[in-house]
């Protein structure tokens, strides 16, 4: 019963319709009254699914992994964004998470609880991350504060890139310190039976994280720095992260009350608003061969029930008759959630390296990530597939095979949509394409430039309106030149 109690107050704080951003400070949560071990769990479920919400919803689309047929969803496959599109994602990161973080960090401070702060800090910064990317410039500095400021000024994402790292440096002393209590079952991410269990296998884990994380955002920076953020990305990976699927942060959260993606394609949107496009399944089917498909491809996608596998052309304003879901490796109750997988860990340090010129560590940190996405979603290794994708050389080793790879294990991550912007030529216009290739929509509203960015809610222009940025979808985050 007290398990159920718990999971039931998590789904409350992950699923509760929020107020506007004005309003979330005047009538704060009530888990920011509450304990740290009571708030910890409400936190990091909704970490979790901002995470692998709405954004990634239509960051799918725009990666052609799904297509939008109806509704906000053919509004995003169109490149046609309306303002209230990212208000579910902007409420959830700043109301569920931002302020119910800084709750637990002003009551870890006080009780000495240095484990909460520095796995508090460790989701702060993967949440500005992914603001950043997903919206360039946004509150931080002045936010969740608005009884003495009423409208926060907007901080520069370059500034917050940096507050990212800084984050991560603090979470990881934090969890190096003496801690006056540890989380245990009330851990989503790295759960353990106990406190001592948790500090002796959880722990060291949350520190992988945050080093995980440290080289995905230093990895951002490519086309900023090549030379220096390969280093650093390459850096963080050595000083201690995952050394196998089995460190990776899979989320499950059972049963009773799924992960974001398999109730959304049991709604009205996912039934009827989006398809798995035509473009994705093409790029699976007879991969290795003829006849051969992608190992993955029954796992991420369902075929009909004359088993074949029938995917929506990208621009359809209907699905086809039989279009199919997605598989089951997602599409059920007890599909893991991702957070940073070993694959992705690897794909960075092949590419980082790559640009390092350290070619041998670049064809092995590939072949490792391809590995390890097989084994991942299939449970098994197929060695067809890696005899084909992943048995690089340092001499075989590109740029091009490692973005391609990692675009598919990303399947229906936000994470790829960043990949795509950065695999882009600097300089080149909004019409170029990333990796992999992809054709804009036949009823695209840019006359042919792809988007490249998130515009901001429409709850934050009404409230904020003298401080939010002017932008466009066509404009660019700081990162993507």
């Amino acid at each position: 019963m007290k398990n159920k109690i718990l999971i039931y107050f998590m789904l409350v704080a992950v699923l509760v319709s929020c107020e506007s951003f004005d309003e979330i400070n005047t009538n704060p949560n009530q888990a920011t009254d509450a304990s740290i071990q009571v708030i910890f769990p409400a936190v990091t479920a909704s970490f979790v699914y901002g995470i692998n919400g709405e954004s990634a919803q239509f960051s799918s689309i725009l990666m052609q992994y799904l297509t939008g047929v109806l509704g906000d969803q053919q509004q995003v496959n169109n490149y046609s964004f309306i303002a209230d599109m990212s208000d579910a994602t902007w409420n959830r990161f700043y109301a569920n998470c931002l302020n119910n973080i800084k709750s637990i960090k002003e009551k870890s401070a006080e009780s000495g609880a240095t484990h909460y702060l520095g796995a508090a800090k460790i989701m702060e910064a993967v949440i500005l991350g992914y603001s950043v990317d997903l919206w360039n410039d946004i509150p931080y500095t002045e936010a969740l504060q608005l009884d003495e400021i009423s409208q926060p000024s907007f901080d520069s994402a370059e500034g917050l890139y940096a507050r990212v790292q800084q984050l991560l440096d603090e979470g990881i002393a934090d969890l190096n310190s003496e801690s006056t209590t540890s989380p245990s079952t009330n851990d989503l991410i790295y759960r353990a039976n106990n406190e001592a269990l948790w500090v002796q296998n959880s722990r060291p884990r949350w520190i992988m994280l945050a080093n995980a994380m440290k080289a995905r955002y230093h990895n951002h920076l490519s086309k900023v720095d090549p030379a220096g953020s390969a280093s650093a990305a390459l850096a963080a990976i050595d000083a201690g992260t995952f050394g196998s699927n089995a460190d990776q942060p899979i989320v499950v959260f059972g049963s009773e009350f799924a992960g974001p993606w398999f109730p959304y394609f049991q709604t009205t949107f996912g039934e009827n608003n989006v398809g798995i496009s035509q473009h994705f399944i093409d790029m699976l089917r007879d991969r290795i061969g003829e006849d051969q498909d992608d190992p993955r491809l029954p796992f991420f996608v369902s075929p009909t029930t004359a088993g074949l596998y029938v995917g929506t052309p990208n621009g359809s304003t209907s699905r086809p008759q039989g279009s199919v879901v997605p598989g089951p490796y997602l599409n059920s109750r007890e599909a893991p959630t991702p957070v940073l997988n070993y694959s992705e860990l690897k794909f960075i340090e092949a590419e980082a390296a790559l640009r390092a010129g350290q070619q041998e560590r670049a064809a092995e940190a590939h072949n490792a990530a391809v590995a390890a996405s097989i084994q991942r979603v299939t449970g098994s290794v197929d060695e067809a597939y890696v005899a084909e994708y992943g048995n690089e050389t340092g001499a075989s080793i590109t740029f091009e095979k490692i973005m391609m790879e990692k675009h598919i294990d990303l399947f229906l991550q936000t994470e790829a949509w960043t990949d795509w912007r950065r695999s882009t030529p600097v300089g080149a216009a909004n019409t170029v394409s990333g990796i992999p290739n992809l054709e804009p929509s036949p009823s695209n509203s840019t006359q042919g430039a792809f988007p490249r960015r998130f515009i901001y809610p429409n709850r934050e222009i009404v409230n904020n309106s003298a401080n939010v940025p002017s932008a466009t979808n066509q404009d660019r985050v700081f990162w993507d030149r």
